[in-house]
């Protein structure tokens, strides 16, 4: 994210329930060459909380808001993929064993990788069927299992998610893996948003 987005991203926050704490920087090994004067070589992340909800901690006390982590080598995934490592930290601090982690920007699958990582639940939404394939495909490499679909049971062996869609095209779809969830929002999409996914395998 740019630095000149921060004020829309902090209204954003704000006005769904937000309670701004303070941006964590993710100082980057490289920067990505751009046309801007200086390069940018990092990456601010908004942290907070829900308004009125008591703030939950988890993580050791000695760390700082930058955090020098690098950059994934370039591969056929999403250009803006995160590292694990930053994402699990992030994941770790604040919640505990167990709880759910929502990524609703689902891209290359990091969250999920991270979360399991972790011990945490996730639940992740991906509009892009590509990205699904790729979210699917990763978690499969990583943990040497395969994720089938919701609510069918049928087994993504290889195949891409979008081949495997239930007749009459669903709102959305699931894909257990092993008690994570990838949810896929189908086209054509609607103000409401409906997850259906079972009890974790």
């Amino acid at each position: 994210m740019s630095s000149s987005e921060l004020d829309v991203l902090q209204a954003a926050f704000r006005e769904a329930g937000g309670r701004w704490s303070t941006f964590i920087i993710w100082a980057k090994d490289r920067f990505t060459l751009g046309r801007a004067d200086y390069q940018r070589q990092y990456e601010p992340t908004l942290y907070g909380w829900a308004e009125g909800a008591q703030r939950h901690w988890c993580g050791d006390r000695d760390q700082g808001d930058v955090w020098l982590i690098k950059k994934p080598a370039r591969n056929d995934l999403p250009p803006t993929m995160k590292p694990v490592e930053l994402v699990e930290r992030a994941i770790r601090n604040p919640s505990r064993p167990g709880e759910v982690v929502l990524d609703a920007f689902g891209g290359s699958g990091t969250t999920l990788i991270a979360a399991e990582k972790a011990a945490r639940a996730a639940r992740l939404i991906e509009l892009d069927p590509k990205y699904v394939d790729v979210i699917v495909r990763r978690w499969q490499d990583w943990t040497g299992e395969l994720a089938y679909r919701e609510p069918d049971g049928a087994l993504l062996e290889g195949a891409r998610a979008d081949r495997l869609a239930i007749s009459g095209e669903p709102l959305t779809m699931g894909y257990a893996l092993r008690g994570l969830y990838l949810l896929r929002a189908c086209k054509p999409c609607s103000a409401r948003m409906e997850f259906s996914v079972g009890s974790p395998v």
